[in-house]
Parts: structure tokens; C-alpha cells; sequence
């Protein structure tokens, strides 16, 4: 068992493809496919060539924000499955309602692509799903990647205030927020950030101006955004259900899992407890744990150590065992 933190790794990802605001722009309008599994429709979009990446988005979300999560392994040589999990956009929610039909869902998935073996990249909301399909299904998983994913109970929705509720979920708090990405950048990063993080103030402040001043990361906000809120009502009985689904886990059954496992986390994730990641790596054999220092819950895209998380993240993708 291996912990590491993101002070330890190397500094470059030169000879890796880093993903663009044009990249991020390009995942946004692709478009979809229905997918016939045995669980009924699903609303899917594949991209790219090589080997196989299954993309397990978070809440809200849906293939759109699977092909955003999932770009920087396509802009690397892997071919991304995105599904729209259960009651997200063109997925109707007649399956899904647990953490282990979840994990049979992606299954079925694969099942209905014909595809073998896959590697699986499960982020936030989008934990339970891909832990479980490790889980239940461990010889279609060849490697587990999960960043800031859910393992463990989870009521963060209950501390969702209604002026927050509004500005990301409502149609005139969508539109503000817009004018907002547009004018004031710097206060829509900042607002986001003391969301999703506990960042100390000078960290706080630190990590803005990186952000702003990097237009790749700062259009990783601004798509993870519409990717949350664009379309919301199509959107909507998806993040109800992942929100009751979280509240009814205790702790996700692990012990099953003989995948290469890394388990990714931002020490000051304020969405997603560091607590779920340390239970994941005891509970999985032989897994890997690595922090992202001073990160949020988005911090494997915008945090100051993204590019060299990301460049580690690639290297074990292609050797998992290593």
C-alpha cells in the first residue's frame, strides 16, 4: 500500500497533451447516442481511440461532463465512454436507486458495447458507481480511478443554502452566473472555490489568481459549471437520487476489488470528505493513495499541482500495476 502526496511528484507533463479551453468547448457539443443495455435506454457519447476509459460522472452532471472529466485521457490515446448514469439527461431513472445497481448499470454498459475490460475513472458523485462495478464485477475492470469520489455517507446536500441552491440551480441564477463568468471571472472562481474547498484565506486567494490567470483552467470551471446547471431539469431527478443514494451509505462494501487501484483526493475538499479516500485505500488491497496538496474538489483540473497529478495519473493508466 502506497500514500503520496503531490509535493513528491515530478514537475512536467511535456510529453503529455494538456487539455485546452478549445478541447473543453469541443466535449460541450458533442453529441450523444442511446445505448440498448439490459437495464433499459442510456444516453452515451464514445470519443476517441485506444484503449478504453469508462467515465463515471458526478451530480449533477451527464455524458457531457463524463467527456469533459474523461478529455485529458482522450487527448492521450484512450477512447472514453461517457453515459448519462441514471436520471441524468437522456437516462431514464428506472435503474439505479443504489450504490450496487449503480455498478451493475455500468456493467450492462459495457455489456451492451461489447466491451471486455475497461479502465475506470469514477469522480465525486460518480464514486459509488465505480467502486461497485469493481466490486461486482471485478474481471471488467483492469484499473480504478477514482478522484474525490464518494465511499461513505454522504449529506453535503443538507448544507446546500437557498442563495446557493439559487445561483447554480435556478434559470436567473444560471444567467447571473454566466454574466459573472464573463465580467468578473475572478469572483466566480473565488465563489466556487470557498464552496468546494476549506482553502485558507491566502491559499484561497493564491489559488484564484492561478486559476484566472491560466485560461485552461479557468474554462475547466466555466464547463464544469454548464455542465451542472445548462439543461438542469434534465438534470434534476438524477442529482435527487444520487442525493438520497448518498445519505443511504454507510460505508461501500470494498473488499471485493483486485483492480490496480488509485484513489486521487484534495486534502482541503470541503465537497467530498479526505475521510472517503483514507476508508477506500484501507478497504482495497494494494491500492494507491495520493493528496493533492491545498486542493478543492476539483483540484486534480485547477490545483497549483494539477499538471503533475495529471501527468502521474497518465504514466499509471498505462502501466496500472506498476
Amino acid at each position: 500500500m502506497t500514500v503520496l502526496t503531490s509535493c513528491d511528484l515530478k514537475e512536467s507533463l511535456m510529453d503529455n497533451q494538456i487539455v485546452t479551453a478549445e478541447d473543453l468547448q469541443a466535449c460541450l457539443v458533442y453529441p450523444s447516442q442511446t445505448i440498448e443495455t439490459a437495464y433499459g435506454p442510456v444516453d452515451c457519447a464514445v470519443r476517441g481511440e485506444g484503449p478504453v476509459v469508462l467515465v463515471s460522472h458526478g451530480g449533477p452532471g451527464g455524458y457531457d461532463q463524463a467527456l469533459v472529466l474523461g478529455e485529458l485521457f482522450r487527448k492521450n490515446g484512450f477512447k472514453i465512454i461517457a453515459p448519462s448514469r441514471p436520471g441524468y439527461l437522456g437516462t431514464p431513472l428506472q435503474f439505479g436507486k443504489t450504490a450496487e445497481e449503480q455498478g451493475d448499470f455500468m456493467a450492462a454498459i459495457l455489456d451492451a458495447l461489447n466491451i471486455h475490460e475497461t479502465l475506470i475513472v469514477g469522480v465525486s458523485g460518480g464514486g459509488p458507481a465505480s467502486y461497485q462495478l469493481a466490486q461486482r464485477h471485478p474481471k471488467k475492470v483492469k484499473a480504478l480511478l477514482v478522484i474525490d469520489g464518494i465511499s461513505m455517507n454522504y449529506t453535503k446536500a443538507d448544507d446546500i443554502n437557498k442563495v446557493e441552491e439559487w445561483m447554480y440551480l435556478s434559470k436567473p441564477g444560471q444567467w447571473l452566473m454566466g454574466y459573472f463568468f464573463k465580467h468578473f471571472p475572478a469572483s466566480v472562481v473565488k465563489s466556487f472555490l470557498q464552496t468546494e474547498s476549506n482553502l485558507e484565506k491566502h491559499d484561497l486567494g493564491r489559488r484564484v489568481k492561478e486559476i484566472v490567470g491560466d485560461a485552461d483552467k479557468f474554462a475547466l470551471i466555466d464547463a464544469m459549471f454548464k455542465t451542472m446547471s445548462d439543461r438542469f431539469e434534465e438534470r434534476k431527478l438524477g442529482a435527487e437520487n444520487d442525493i438520497a443514494l448518498g445519505s443511504a451509505i454507510n460505508k461501500l462494501p470494498l473488499d471485493e476489488i483486485t483492480s490496480s487501484t488509485l484513489i486521487i483526493h484534495g486534502d482541503a475538499d470541503n465537497d467530498v470528505p479526505p475521510c472517503d479516500a483514507k476508508y477506500a485505500y484501507e478497504a482495497i488491497a494494494n491500492a494507491k493513495l495520493l493528496w493533492i496538496d491545498k486542493a478543492s474538489h476539483i483540484g486534480f483540473w485547477v490545483a497549483k499541482d494539477a499538471y503533475k497529478v495529471q501527468k502521474y495519473t497518465l504514466d499509471w493508466f498505462r502501466e496500472p500495476g506498476r
